[in-house]
């Protein structure tokens, strides 16, 4: 970026509008920046490109807020399970795992998928529940969008 003394912009100005044209100028006064200089076309491309981060930003948080979402409902699915008689948690297991099974038969999603949920399937409620609350699960963002349980939860 070319830097001028606010005495130069002044005294200069056609050559700090040609200056513009190729980049910012920065303008200083006291050794101090206190104005950037800039084309129009550089103005709008800079207001374009925020706009886009901030769009991008906003799709992130949005996602964010998915996720979160899907981390709550598999939190409370798992505390229905502790809570419920055993005969009732090992019901909903077998739907979840049944789901699992359809997926493999019908090839419905990838074997990561389903090799991770039948694994998650296998073990005890405990077990079970204290991985769906976790937000630490390996994988379990992608579990979580890809969950047998919405048979249960829908």
């Amino acid at each position: 970026m070319q830097h001028m003394t606010s005495s130069q912009a002044k005294q200069n100005f056609g050559e700090l509008l040609d200056a513009a044209a190729k980049g910012p100028v920065a303008i200083e006064r006291h050794r101090k920046v206190k104005a950037i200089v800039c084309s129009p076309e550089a103005f709008h491309a800079r207001a374009n490109s925020d706009s886009r981060l901030a769009e991008r930003r906003a799709a992130r948080a949005d996602q964010a807020l998915v996720e979160k979402d899907r981390l709550i409902k598999h939190q409370a699915l798992a505390i229905q399970l502790l809570l419920m008689p055993a005969a009732d948690s090992q019901a909903l297991v077998t739907r979840a795992q049944q789901e699992v099974t359809r997926w493999r038969r019908e090839r419905l999603c990838s074997l990561d998928y389903i090799e991770r949920w039948e694994a998650l399937l296998q073990r005890s409620v405990n077990e079970l529940a204290q991985a769906m609350g976790s937000e630490t699960l390996e994988w379990g963002t992608a579990l979580r969008q890809n969950s047998p349980w919405h048979v249960v939860m829908a």
